[in-house]
């Protein structure tokens, strides 16, 4: 499943306890287990998660019976169809106040186009730009900036860390368009270069979506969850020139945006 773009709305969500169903409460804590798990066994959810064994089994069977998790022949639990609903309704905010002053951070502090990225409908879209302040810069975003992900580093990134079999299926169902020389074009250079994004934890694009434009992003995220991602696009020459101080500021920038 493709994970759709959390908003990190800053709104308070608090609830005095007196007014929480308890069950409702731990059937969400196990959806986040099993999200942030590659499948899980319902005696590890249990276990994790403080519950009884027996409470465990009938949140997940009423939680399977619901589309709301799959069971495999190992009887390991992932998340079912009906997440990408809420996903999908989820991912239609638009960026909270404090994801748009990390944007604006970013172009600050680099002088170039700064956005933020997530993903909508199955493509990787800039959902906010600023453009930066230097002489020359990059201004070829908006709405040209969404799909050819193998191409982008904002595109890259937020592939390398989908989950084994959302990946698989993204790759048998796209093609790896070329769009300049640079462009990755086999699914084992792309492979290769999405394993690197995420050893090292961000990601690089030289000239391969645009002549000539170099860019670098960095995830956000929620706990565990990539949900977004930091991205500045410069010229190549000077990317070049200012590789290291420009990974760092969008490296900075992505960890002061998340939330733990």
């Amino acid at each position: 499943m493709v994970k759709g773009v959390k908003d990190g709305s800053s709104l308070d969500n608090s609830v005095p306890a007196h007014q929480t169903v308890r069950s409702v409460v731990k059937a969400t804590q196990l959806l986040l287990l099993i999200a942030d798990s590659d499948g899980i066994a319902v005696a590890d959810l249990a276990r994790e998660a403080g519950i009884p064994l027996a409470t465990a089994y009938h949140l997940v069977n009423t939680l399977l019976a619901e589309g709301m998790l799959t069971r495999d022949s190992a009887r390991r639990y992932r998340l079912g169809p009906k997440i990408a609903t809420l996903s999908m309704a989820y991912s239609k905010i638009g960026p909270s106040e404090r994801l748009l002053a990390a944007v604006r951070e970013l172009a600050e502090e680099t002088g170039e186009t700064a956005y933020l990225s997530g993903w909508r409908d199955g493509e990787v879209v800039a959902l906010a730009t600023i453009e930066g302040t230097s002489a020359v810069r990059v201004g070829r975003i908006h709405s040209e900036l969404r799909g050819n992900e193998h191409a982008r580093a904002s595109g890259k990134l937020m592939l390398a860390h989908l989950d084994p079999a959302a990946l698989d299926a993204y790759i048998e169902s796209h093609e790896l368009a070329r769009l300049t020389k640079a462009t990755v074009r086999t699914e084992a250079a792309l492979r290769k270069q999405l394993a690197e994004i995420r050893r090292r934890g961000y990601a690089v694009e030289e000239g391969e979506f645009t002549e000539g434009v170099g860019c670098v992003s960095a995830p956000v995220t929620e706990g565990a969850t990539v949900y977004g991602c930091l991205t500045v696009s410069t010229p190549l020459d000077r990317f070049n020139a200012h590789r290291d101080e420009l990974i760092d500021a969008v490296l900075a920038v992505g960890r002061s945006a998340s939330s733990s």
